[in-house]
């Protein structure tokens, strides 16, 4: 069998290892054996602690903070499964009537907004639509119309300064939707 010549090259080891450490055992006083003693003591425990102790008291400590954060990843989760779910469960809308939810909606985005077929993406040209508006109308557009954006090139546009409103963030520029199948 292999192993009967490392079992015995390992017992040479330890016989040429263990002769030299209990002459060095023997010539030290009681008090030196005991301070040895004591030494690897305190070194066992030390390395009990960082090797098995403190990691796992570190996971524990962690614990909650992690359960939160899972719990929170998996309420988002389920919320955009539930929102997954209701689109299929929605009926099918063709590209005709997605341009037409599109084009009537338009407005909502002020006086400039103007969308622009092209093939298979639109295209949404701002001046100054207010930065809620835009949000829900993207938000509309791809619950109703199926539309997804794709690019945006926006930029903060200057407020119209009206006497005792509060100054609203408003978006210029242009963002490509692309259309259902």
């Amino acid at each position: 069998m292999g192993d009967e010549p490392t079992r015995y090259a390992m017992k040479q080891a330890l016989q040429t290892f263990k002769a030299p450490m209990h002459a060095f055992w023997q010539q030290r006083s009681p008090r030196e054996r005991r301070a040895l003693q004591w030494a690897a003591v305190v070194l066992g425990l030390a390395a009990l602690w960082s090797v098995a102790l403190a990691p796992a008291l570190r996971t524990w400590q962690e614990a909650p903070n992690k359960q939160i954060e899972l719990d929170r990843q998996t309420q988002h989760m389920q919320q955009l499964q539930a929102q997954a779910r209701q689109w299929q469960a929605s009926p099918a809308i063709s590209r005709a009537q997605a341009i037409e939810w599109l084009q009537a909606h338009a407005k909502d985005l002020g006086p400039d907004a103007k969308l622009q077929v092209q093939g298979e993406l639109v295209q949404l040209s701002v001046q100054a639509a207010p930065a809620d508006a835009l949000a829900q109308w993207i938000g509309q557009a791809r619950e109703h119309a199926r539309a997804r954006p794709v690019q945006a090139q926006m930029q903060q546009a200057p407020s119209p300064s009206k006497a005792n409103t509060t100054p609203q963030v408003m978006w210029a520029g242009t963002l490509q939707l692309s259309l259902p199948e």
